[in-house]
């Protein structure tokens, strides 16, 4: 699976696992906000279930 980049205004950048779905392996809707969200092959960031490797 390739990584997604969320970077919201807020400035917290992460990067989390991509599922099918329009989802995170975390959990998080990528439909939501579609603009704070780019495909990207860095290494994952995210800590949480479904996410971390």
């Amino acid at each position: 699976m390739m990584a997604v980049k969320h970077s919201p205004p807020s400035g917290n950048l992460i990067l989390h696992q991509e599922q099918k779905g329009g989802k995170t392996g975390c959990g998080i809707d990528t439909k939501v906000n579609p603009s704070h969200w780019s495909n990207t092959h860095d290494k994952i960031t995210c800590d949480k279930n479904g996410c971390k490797n």
